[in-house]
């Protein structure tokens, strides 16, 4: 089952690049119109099979594998914008994505090592449903607010690693024991439901302002670092999934996590995108040209 589900998850990175580009791109660059729209509907539709696939691949394998595995949509952002937006792949910018993807996959083989089946009680569901209504209601503020680029990818990030922490419990709820009732942890189970599509829905709309001050490399790079450290810290803190974890695990862990952030810094920092952007504000505008008025040229003579 975790063959498949990896497969699932690599799939879901591809088209994760794909409606990435497609929706940044008709959000920052594309005048209003037809056009503008069918390339945005397009990456809905991209982004619909992501959350398909995803959901599948959470439910059949652990998260600290199955989330990590979108750091591969990084890779193939890049590579869809230097085949077809003329992105430029300077020496800063890969070393940025290799920096992000060591740290996301260092994460990734320390925090699987110590992975095993989840153990939902009702208290622990309660803690999660309140965490994402919480998290669905910031969201939705924040997308209003005049926060930067960088900070509207880390509170995205934050919202969709409690979206897969979610999303995987309630997959793998449902593969052990099929739907739940109405009743006892079945009632959470629904209200959990619901909750998940509040949240996806409040940082979904959060990534589109995300796009709309930034490159598409830089959402990318932001949520497959921040999402699998949350994902994983949730399955830890509220269902044991990392009980096992030790000191030693528990610093690689952190210092995993700091690298991957450290690397989306660095592409936030030297994208080409940014440095041009950086360029035109800075570049000093040229004086205009000195005249003389013809009054003063009759004075000289």
């Amino acid at each position: 089952m975790i063959i498949t589900a990896i497969v699932l998850a690599t799939a879901a990175a591809f088209c994760l690049a794909l409606g990435t580009h497609f929706q940044q791109h008709a959000v920052a660059a594309m005048a209003p119109g037809p056009r503008r729209r069918a390339t945005w509907v397009t990456g809905l539709g991209l982004m619909g099979l992501v959350t398909v696939l995803n959901v599948i691949a959470l439910g059949l394998g652990p998260v600290a594998i199955v989330q990590p595995i979108g750091a591969v949509s990084l890779v193939a952002a890049v590579l869809i914008g230097q085949r077809f937006f003329g992105l430029r792949l300077g020496a800063p910018l890969l070393i940025s994505i290799a920096v992000t993807l060591f740290g996301v996959f260092s994460f990734v083989t320390t925090s699987a090592r110590f992975a095993h089946d989840l153990s939902a009680t009702e208290q622990s569901v309660t803690w999660l449903l309140a965490v994402l209504i919480a998290l669905s209601i910031f969201a939705g503020l924040f997308s209003i607010s005049s926060a930067g680029h960088i900070p509207r990818v880390i509170i995205t990030g934050i919202v969709f690693g409690t979206v897969a922490a979610a999303t995987h419990v309630l997959a793998r709820s449902v593969i052990v024991a099929g739907l739940p009732g109405l009743d006892g942890l079945g009632a959470r189970w629904w209200l959990l439901l619901s909750a998940v599509g509040l949240a996806s829905a409040a940082g979904f709309w959060l990534v589109q302002t995300a796009y709309a001050c930034g490159p598409a490399e830089t959402v990318l790079a932001g949520l497959t670092v921040i999402d699998p450290i949350v994902a994983v810290i949730i399955g830890a803190a509220f269902f044991g999934e990392y009980s096992g974890l030790t000191p030693v695990a528990t610093l690689g862990l952190l210092a995993s996590a700091g690298i991957g952030i450290g690397g989306v810094w660095m592409l936030s920092r030297f994208h080409p995108k940014v440095l041009s952007a950086r360029s035109t504000v800075i570049s000093p505008v040229p004086a205009p040209a000195a005249t003389t008025h013809p009054l003063q040229q009759g004075t000289q003579s």
